[in-house]
């Protein structure tokens, strides 16, 4: 499956502001959920991703929203106004009151350099994953210099999920937008497989 550049014109980032909290550390699943009870219509687009919230350790597992925290979430533009209507509710994220405040939209950059921090890995072996990583790259028509990083686990539907972080170097700008509005792998609705520029 190559990339389709036509993917990117229509994919953007939403930044939603948030407070409240404590969360645990691990809370993709818990995030998703919420957010797709509040807004039922997002369920229905797989191509959907979400992005950890940032946040700062409270030093006892769990993290602690900052002012500067934020939602951060890439999709079709169509879906910004389902989003945008959630805006000044409060959703629950594993037992923890999350607020939604105001919202920012931004086009995707064609950076050269990718970092996602975490890719789905369907064997939880850095060697596979290397292998993974080539062939699934190798299938969107990009040929590129990648470093694979920290791997870690992640909370899924049926169980742990393993993946690891991926830097890709000297994309094209046609690469790097699709590639940002397509993903790599499974589970974007987790942060699995989204990238984001690294300068």
């Amino acid at each position: 499956m190559a990339l389709n550049p036509a993917a990117d014109l229509s994919t953007v980032d939403l930044a939603i502001a948030v407070s409240g909290g404590p969360l645990p550390r691990d809370h993709s699943l818990a995030l998703w959920n919420a957010l797709a009870r509040a807004a039922p219509s997002l369920a229905e687009d797989e191509t959907i991703a979400v992005l950890p919230l940032r946040a700062a350790s409270a030093g006892d597992g769990r993290l602690v929203l900052q002012r500067r925290s934020r939602l951060l979430m890439r999709l079709a533009d169509s879906h910004v106004d389902a989003m945008l209507a959630l805006c000044g509710r409060q959703i629950q994220v594993a037992g923890a009151a999350i607020l939604l405040g105001a919202a920012k939209t931004r086009p995707l950059s064609p950076y050269a350099t990718l970092y996602a921090h975490r890719v789905a890995a369907e064997h939880d072996d850095e060697s596979e994953f290397v292998r993974q990583a080539t062939r699934d790259l190798e299938q969107l028509g990009v040929r590129a210099e990648f470093i694979v990083g920290k791997r870690t686990l992640t909370r899924g539907p049926l169980g742990e999920l393993a993946g690891f972080s991926l830097m890709l170097a000297e994309l094209t700008p046609r690469q790097s937008l699709a590639l940002q509005a397509s993903g790599l792998g499974a589970h974007r609705r987790l942060g699995f497989g989204i990238f984001v520029g690294h300068k």
